[in-house]
């Protein structure tokens, strides 16, 4: 795998008993798919993998697989605080055939060494026997506690050679970001927000995967290829909209407006939708910080 370009955290929908709904997500992500997005991450923060037990995930995504979605052009959230739970969900993720698995480092133990986490990934990996550039690091410290700062990486990438293709970088850190890239050219770099995204692209990112370019395709897409600037500006300011509420529950209620299925808005627990207020607040923001309000509810080609 070559992770570049916009990728989509996407959101997993939920039926009434608060399970993943895959009738419903297969027919979303095909559409996503063709509206400017390159890619796919599925279950990952956005789609609350964390939340859903082994089994959930495991049979959410066996769905995916089966679905005859393009699992060339998706990755699975394949992190856990247990280490064979997570050699469980890597296993899964390739034997489903999809192109990567993004692992989170366990994030029980914050305090874990260096040698703790390279002990994780040794053992992950004998476990495993994953593909050719078929691991993807995910670096989310704010959530995991842990951070894959360029001395750990080294250390990854010369204990596993050809195996870890790249990282997901969600502290969206500058500095790492171009340490990183300086020390290890050909080491892929996905950054988790769509603000200042030809600035990582200066800094050497080759991509983005992010919670919320699903609710502007084709713009984050255009920002990414052409480097307009000014496009980059309705895109910063588009993601700034968000920022008042609580991110998932702000991205659902977004997307069941645009689709007009309130089930969108559903999360899972510890989540919960957000409250009449902050739809009134964030429907404020939206309306005085974009061009195109997420009102328009464009069709499922709108954006193509």
């Amino acid at each position: 795998m070559s992770p570049s370009g916009i990728w989509s955290a996407v959101l997993t929908p939920l039926d009434g008993e608060l399970q993943p709904d895959a009738r419903k997500a297969i027919a979303y992500y095909r559409e996503l798919l063709a509206s400017g997005i390159d890619g796919l991450n599925v279950l990952g923060t956005t789609g609350e993998a964390m939340s859903f037990s082994l089994e959930q995930r495991m049979s959410f995504t066996s769905a995916l697989a089966g679905s005859g979605l393009p699992r060339e052009r998706m990755m699975v959230g394949s992190g856990a605080a247990s280490l064979e739970d997570a050699a469980r969900l890597v296993r899964h993720a390739f034997e489903c055939g999809f192109a990567a698995a993004l692992v989170m480092p366990p994030f029980y133990f914050r305090d874990a060494s260096d040698d703790g986490i390279v002990a994780f990934f040794d053992a992950l990996f004998a476990r495993t026997a994953p593909p050719p550039r078929g691991v993807l690091l995910y670096n989310f410290p704010r959530m995991s506690g842990i951070t894959f700062h360029p001395d750990l990486v080294d250390r990854l990438l010369v204990a596993f050679p050809g195996v870890i293709v790249g990282m997901k970088e969600s502290s969206n850190d500058p500095h790492l970001q171009s340490e990183l890239h300086g020390r290890h050219p050909d080491f892929k770099l996905l950054v988790g927000s769509e603000i200042d995204l030809l600035g990582a692209k200066r800094r050497g990112v080759t991509g983005c995967i992010s919670g919320s370019v699903a609710l502007w395709p084709h713009l984050a897409h255009e920002v990414f290829l052409a480097g307009d600037e000014r496009l980059e500006d309705e895109l910063t300011r588009r993601r700034a909209a968000l920022g008042g509420a609580p991110f998932i529950p702000a991205v659902r209620y977004v997307t069941a407006t645009m689709r007009d299925d309130a089930s969108w808005e559903r999360p899972m627990p510890p989540l919960v939708p957000l409250t009449s207020q902050q739809k009134a607040a964030l429907e404020r923001t939206l309306a005085a910080n974009t061009r195109l309000s997420h009102r328009s509810r464009p069709s499922s080609t709108a954006s193509r």
